[in-house]
């Protein structure tokens, strides 16, 4: 018995054999086609676009003879020896493709003319301008008096002989090219009919042989198929009759050999696999934060004693009953995203934490949400854990004031070192020695950086503490980028760094405090400064995107190493190695608790010696009433409720 690679190769042959007859004949019409053409274009066309141009020279010849007879003799001459060689070059042309009968006796009769017609031309401007022969060498004889010459033929009418025979040629070569397309429309048409007729004979064949093959395979097939739907059904018994030998035999013999290991999967791994799921309901019982495993349409599959306690929630257990979770509107994107795309939500600050009441008490949980995939990829769910942060969130409150009311402290002893400091630089008291006033310069230096320690220190206990409202107002955001980069251009020039503006017109106003806004700018513009070196360039841009507008300050320094990029806007950050210069590590700190008071969102990217770029995405300004009214929130707001 065949197989059936084989009933499929004999299937397929003839109509492979058919179809490369067709093929070469399709071939070999097209180049007889593509030779008719060609030997079209190459001699009968280029024959017409010879005599054309022919023409159009010696028209042009002819007319400069009436303009020597009216006395514009330069004229007249110029426009006979610029056409003449133009002339001359496309009768040699056509001389050179003489391809038809009778073509080339005319060619020669054209040849005599031009000859003729060049030494009546020539002799006629040998002729000083106001010979009386020059019209009877035009005209001739019978130009104007007398009867006709034939010895004394004038260039007027040797000019319509010329004309004649270009003619006579011009038609050979036309009517030739109607004969050829004709010819090569009546190959085309035959072409067609043959191509129908072969592809007619190859679509019965198929259809012949297509339908012997089938029938012998589709019902071997079709059992196959029946068998396999009722096994996804959970029929499990299924046997399918092995009629042949060939593939399909070894087909159905394979399928029943899946049955029989599936009816003994079935027997001996539901144990295994509901010892499994009590496991894994065991693993997630243990953890005392609250976890929740979520399926794909938002019900809880799983969710431990703690979940249940926190949100009221339980595990479906593969039940079609249980309600779809809806998470506090803080999770819901993050949910969305790791269940769409897969993509984790680890979130580390506190500005994430969602809050829901315990016991008649508020307690902060920091989420991390995890898509769960198969090993081929597919997103099965995701798994939620909110971890109970209220005791370091606590702890960091605390480590605030503490470091807010030592700062407070701390400000005004250090306030009155530094006026005696000044008081006595300025020698008021008595004159200095060298070494005195060097050493009073550099505890003057050291108290300065003290002091401004200490200012940004109170800055962001009182940002955080969101002890300051801020005053919003509609500011353009050329207006305020300009303003920062006035103040920082001088000490930008100092350092030969260009600071750059580019805004485009037109952009909606922003809803910020320019205040409190503009110190975030300067933070930025004197970090940019200060790690970018002379000959750099830091540029402030805005662009609207949707209801934000976003301001944009990029410079050409040095860049954050991609380990370092996490870390950027944590308190007391400094990357190592990259600055001589002194500094606390707040300066990122305060630019986004401010941006973040401003409801706005910060982030920054860099490359390792091309520079960095920071983007703040600003909200438009829209409603001035409830806008103006907002208070400072200080820290993002905590999302709440179960």
């Amino acid at each position: 018995m065949l197989s059936l690679r084989y009933r499929i190769a004999l299937t397929l042959l003839p109509q492979l054999a058919l179809l490369a007859v067709l093929g070469g004949a399709g071939v070999f019409i097209l180049h007889n086609l593509s030779q008719r053409i060609d030997r079209i274009l190459r001699e009968n066309y280029d024959s017409v676009l010879f005599m054309q141009h022919l023409d159009e020279a010696l028209e042009r010849i002819d007319s400069s003879f009436p303009f020597a007879l009216a006395g514009r003799e330069n004229e007249a001459r110029k426009q006979y020896e610029v056409n003449w060689p133009i002339y001359e070059d496309n009768l040699r042309k056509e001389e050179n493709n003489i391809t038809l009968p009778g073509e080339g006796e005319a060619v020669r009769e054209l040849r005599d003319l031009s000859n003729k017609y060049r030494a009546k031309a020539e002799g006629f401007y040998k002729r000083p301008p106001a010979d009386a022969q020059r019209p009877n060498d035009y005209f001739g004889s019978d130009g104007e008096h007398g009867k006709a010459d034939p010895n004394n033929e004038g260039l007027l009418g040797l000019f319509k002989r010329i004309k004649g025979v270009s003619g006579k040629i011009l038609a050979i070569n036309q009517t030739n090219m109607e004969q050829e397309s004709k010819d090569a429309r009546e190959t085309a048409r035959i072409s067609v009919i043959g191509f129908g007729i072969g592809l007619g004979i190859a679509t019965v064949l198929s259809v012949l042989l297509a339908w012997q093959t089938t029938r012998a395979i589709l019902q071997p097939v079709r059992e196959v198929t029946e068998s396999a739907l009722a096994i996804g059904r959970g029929n499990l018994d299924q046997v399918v009759p092995v009629q042949s030998h060939d593939e399909v035999g070894q087909l159905a013999d394979a399928f029943n050999t899946m049955a029989r290991q599936l009816r003994h999967y079935r027997q001996t791994d539901y144990s295994r696999l509901l010892r499994a799921q009590r496991t894994s309901q065991a693993t997630i019982d243990s953890f005392p934060d609250p976890v929740l495993v979520i399926d794909l349409e938002d019900h809880v599959e799983m969710a431990n004693p703690a979940a249940q306690r926190l949100l009221g929630v339980a595990g479906s257990e593969g039940t079609a009953a249980a309600l779809a979770w809806r998470p506090p509107e803080a999770l819901r994107e993050p949910l969305r995203a790791a269940i769409q795309d897969q993509r984790p939500y680890l979130p580390e600050g506190f500005e994430r934490v969602v809050s829901f009441t315990v016991e008649a008490r508020e307690e902060a949980f920091l989420p991390r949400i995890l898509p769960i995939s198969d090993p081929y990829g597919n997103t099965l769910g995701a798994a939620v854990l909110l971890e109970n942060v209220t005791r370091f969130r606590l702890l960091d409150q605390i480590k605030s004031d503490l470091v807010a009311t030592v700062s407070h402290e701390v400000k005004t002893p250090l306030t009155s070192i530094r006026l005696a400091l000044h008081f006595l630089l300025e020698e008021t008291i008595g004159p200095l020695n060298p070494k005195q006033l060097e050493m009073l310069v550099d505890a003057r230096d050291n108290a300065e950086r003290l002091l401004g320690m200490v200012n940004r220190l109170l800055d962001l206990a009182r940002l955080e503490g969101g002890q300051s409202p801020l005053d919003l107002k509609p500011e353009e955001p050329a207006t305020l980028l300009l303003a920062a980069a006035d103040t920082i251009r001088p000490r930008a020039e100092a350092k030969e760094v260009t600071v750059k503006v580019d805004v485009p017109p037109d952009l909606p106003p922003v809803s910020v405090d320019a205040g409190r806004f503009g110190h975030a700018l300067n933070n930025l513009l004197d970090n940019a400064l200060t790690y970018t070196d002379p000959g750099g360039q830091v540029t402030l841009t805005a662009a609207a995107t949707g209801d934000t507008v976003t301001l944009t300050v990029a410079d050409t320094g040095l860049g954050i190493p991609p380990e370092h990029l996490p870390h950027v806007f944590d308190k007391f950050f400094r990357i190592p190695g990259q600055s001589s210069e002194t500094g606390t590590g707040l300066g990122l700190a305060i630019v986004r608790e401010i941006v973040t008071s401003h409801g706005g969102t910060i982030t920054c990217t860099s490359t390792v010696g091309a520079g960095t770029v920071f983007n703040i995405a600003l909200p438009i300004w829209s409603n001035p009433t409830t806008a103006a009214a907002t208070p400072n929130p200080g820290i993002s707001p905590t999302p709440g409720g179960a």
